[in-house]
């Protein structure tokens, strides 16, 4: 029986999500992970909310539960500098 990941909005009691994470089977806990916060990130973006993940082991117990906010994946990069040539005069 392989992993099965589930994400919610907000908290453990929000809507549940439906991605492409949630209906494939995973391996292993490495790829659902991997699967899980891509889905995560993108649907915390998209929406504005911030996203509750929880991986399910084979054996039906949690393995792994963390949760994406949306202000930190929606947070503008930092400026980049602006380089400028600087020429002396002979």
């Amino acid at each position: 029986m392989p992993y099965r990941v589930e994400l919610r909005e907000q908290h453990n009691h929000g809507s549940l999500i439906c991605s492409p994470a949630t209906i494939e089977p995973h391996r292993d806990l490495q790829a659902a992970g991997a699967a899980a916060h891509q889905d995560a990130v993108e649907h915390a973006k998209a929406y504005r909310v911030d996203v509750r993940v929880q991986i399910y082991a084979p054996s039906g117990q949690l393995a792994m539960g963390t949760q994406v906010r949306h202000f930190e994946v929606t947070a503008p990069g930092r400026p980049r500098p602006h380089l400028t040539l600087v020429a002396s005069a002979p």
